[in-house]
């Protein structure tokens, strides 16, 4: 928060020390601790009603954005030429095609080393 390092810390706690004595000092980093949480406890709900605020206003744009996002995504998919329409032997030749064979379907029923699979 403050980038205090060691050597900082050393000296304001010993300045600490000769100000207020042994005696105070405990009572003193009590207070500091307490002052210190209710200070992040202030920050913490500026944070959350600032958070809460900003969805509030954001959100109905997000929804708007998603809502243009598809409009255009259906508009285009309207306006995408139909490939049998175009080109009938293409679509023909789509829809005669067979899968591409996997090197694992063509694969020989006895392994590497000859010996047989399940015994037969």
């Amino acid at each position: 928060m403050f980038d205090l390092g060691m050597d900082e810390v050393v000296v304001v706690f010993v300045i600490a020390l000769l100000v207020y004595g042994p005696k105070d000092l405990p009572e003193l980093g009590r207070k500091a601790g307490k002052y210190i949480a209710m200070f992040k406890r202030m920050v913490n709900d500026v944070k959350r009603q600032m958070d809460a605020e900003l969805y509030d206003y954001t959100k109905p744009i997000k929804t708007e954005i998603e809502k243009i996002n598809m409009e255009s995504l259906e508009a285009a998919l309207k306006h995408q030429p139909d490939i049998t329409q175009a080109n009938p032997a293409a679509a023909e030749k789509l829809t005669d095609q067979k899968p591409p064979t996997t090197p694992e379907a063509a694969a020989p029923e006895t392994p590497r080393d000859g010996t047989p699979i399940n015994g037969k």
